[in-house]
């Protein structure tokens, strides 16, 4: 009889072979697969613990009338999200959510783009021009803020200024419901265009050069290459900064928080910062939660939509 360590006897060795639960997996040796297993043990953990375990205790809390304070809380089904769309304050929280998100994400990465054409060519001081561009990206969100107040001011500030030097009006930039939230879109556009734009300059240098040419062999003009060859080959490339920008822009708070607080009037109240109000100032965290949900669902619908555009429409 065969021990609980061994099967019989291999028909081509004659040697006795180690059980399948005792065999190194996938033909590894056994510090291989521990130090495998030591790296992933500690990200799976990462993950469970610190990012879904998060998602799901927020959803179950969406479901329930939770208060921060309050140590009961009774579970309600879906009312939050009843009261939620019956409220016309979070329907203009989230129609101002949406307007800015795609507003800042398309402008940035149309502009990126374009400034990508003309970083690319320059054989000197690239790195510089790059590294001036990206600075906006590691700045402090509340030194760029205070920056942008100034400029922003009504009366002195530096916009203003310049408005008035070529024959226009002061515009009020920030107490206006109606200019408030594009001033902040604006402020969006600059603070993002240099690493989307980086991003494109990486992109276009990875395009072999072999295509380029052939296509000017065959008498491709510029407009031909840049249809055909450059943006097909730069569709990933693109669907990474649309995707990735309308997260960023979907979750924006410090700007919104820094600048306006969501003012004047709530034209630039955004769901991320009405969110916090309704956790940590009202504190009602099941209403809070709820809102968090569906910022989830629409930030993981339009990532979804994005991935299967790219798919279908930039094949050859």
């Amino acid at each position: 009889m065969t021990s609980g360590f061994y099967v019989a006897k291999s028909e081509f060795t004659g040697r006795r072979q180690l059980a399948w639960w005792r065999r190194p997996l996938g033909g590894l040796h056994r510090r291989e697969v521990s130090l495998r297993l030591s790296i992933l043990v500690p990200a799976v953990l990462y993950y469970l613990l610190l990012r879904y375990y998060p998602v799901l205790q927020t959803l179950a809390l969406s479901l329930t009338d939770a208060e921060l304070l309050k140590p009961d809380y009774a579970y309600v089904g879906t009312k939050n999200f009843t009261l939620l769309f019956g409220d016309a304050v979070f329907v203009r929280v989230l129609r101002n959510t949406l307007y800015y998100a795609f507003a800042t994400t398309f402008a940035t990465t149309i502009i990126a783009l374009a400034l990508s054409f003309v970083l690319n060519p320059i054989p000197r001081g690239n790195e510089l021009l790059r590294l001036l561009f990206y600075l906006p990206m590691v700045s402090s969100a509340i030194a760029v803020a205070t920056i942008w107040l100034w400029l922003y001011q009504a009366r002195f500030g530096l916009i203003n200024a310049v408005l008035r030097a070529v024959g226009l009006g002061p515009v009020p930039w920030l107490t206006s419901p109606r200019w408030a939230l594009p001033s902040l879109i604006i402020m969006g556009i600059w603070g993002g265009v240099g690493y989307s734009a980086i991003i494109f300059v990486a992109g276009l240098r990875g395009i072999p050069a072999e295509l380029r040419e052939a296509a000017r062999i065959d008498g491709a003009g510029p407009i031909s290459e840049l249809r055909y060859i450059t943006l097909p080959l730069l569709s990933r490339v693109v669907t990474f900064v649309l995707v990735t920008g309308m997260i960023g822009n979907f979750q924006v708070f410090q700007q919104v928080y820094l600048m306006t607080r969501g003012g004047p009037l709530d034209s630039t109240r955004v769901l991320a910062l009405h969110i916090y109000d309704y956790a940590f100032r009202r504190l009602h965290i099941g209403q809070a939660a709820a809102m968090a949900v569906v910022l989830f669902v629409l930030v993981a619908t339009l990532t979804v939509v994005q991935l299967r555009l790219q798919r279908s429409e930039w094949e050859f």
